[in-house]
């Protein structure tokens, strides 16, 4: 299906009632089970084809005073695929590694958040983020490095934020607190549940037990290294193709 274009900006501000505007919140809506839902569909959909799915407002004006962001990209047109087969381009788009949500930053103090439980994926403009289960059964938003691949690569981002310094004498902050982004990488040969991986040799040739000898070869040649990401890429995608001719 073609994507839809979303429009959220003053038209979604004016359409949403002043409850909403007033229940913004400074963390994901797990921790607010008492947020009211927006509903795109019932208050979009016959003027702008908006996303047919519920998620809510965030005022970042709301936020504490945390210097740097917690998205890992610059705002850009992403394409959301929901789990009813539905397809929609969000313009503004990004991820919020703090809180593990999809989002559209459509003014510059607020947002609107995507309910993650309708997402079946989203196309980024290098990768696509997919929902896996961790080895504690949650689900998070990982990035597919090898979409195509035999064994995939995931990426994940997170954010936390890291206390300013205060002052020992006056008790008083002398820095700000601030975002900390960080990623780690994870492998699925089911593609449902994630298993936690490491960008070294030893983890890499114990995954490609089956072909070590092929892969020690292949790095050899192409001069490349198990630590680069890029890298891991071009060997994972190898083991693929090799490991479909034998």
């Amino acid at each position: 299906m073609k994507p839809n274009l979303l429009f959220l900006a003053f038209f979604v501000m004016t359409s949403m009632s002043g409850q909403v505007i007033k229940n913004e919140v400074s963390t994901g809506q797990a921790k607010h089970s008492n947020l009211p839902l927006v509903d795109l569909n019932s208050s979009l959909q016959d003027n702008s084809n908006a996303v047919n799915y519920q998620g809510y407002y965030l005022s970042n004006a709301s936020l504490p005073d945390v210097s740097g962001s917690p998205f890992p990209f610059e705002d850009a047109v992403i394409i959301i695929s929901t789990i009813d087969g539905k397809a929609y381009k969000v313009p503004n788009g990004n991820y919020n590694a703090s809180t593990d949500e999809v989002v559209s930053n459509f003014a510059k103090d607020s947002s609107f958040v995507f309910q993650s439980k309708t997402i079946k994926s989203v196309k980024f403009e290098k990768y696509t983020a997919t929902r896996y289960k961790d080895k504690n059964d949650k689900d998070h938003f990982y990035f597919e490095l090898t979409p195509h691949a035999s064994i995939k690569l995931l990426k994940k981002y997170s954010a936390k934020i890291i206390d300013g310094q205060i002052n020992v004498l006056t008790k008083q902050k002398t820095s700000p607190d601030m975002f900390s982004l960080s990623d780690s990488y994870g492998i699925t040969i089911d593609g449902k549940t994630v298993t936690d991986f490491k960008l070294n040799k030893k983890s890499v040739l114990k995954l490609l037990a089956s072909h070590k000898k092929l892969i020690q070869d292949f790095v050899k040649k192409e001069n490349l290294s198990y630590k680069e990401e890029y890298d891991i890429i071009r060997i994972l995608n190898y083991y693929s193709v090799i490991s479909k001719s034998n």
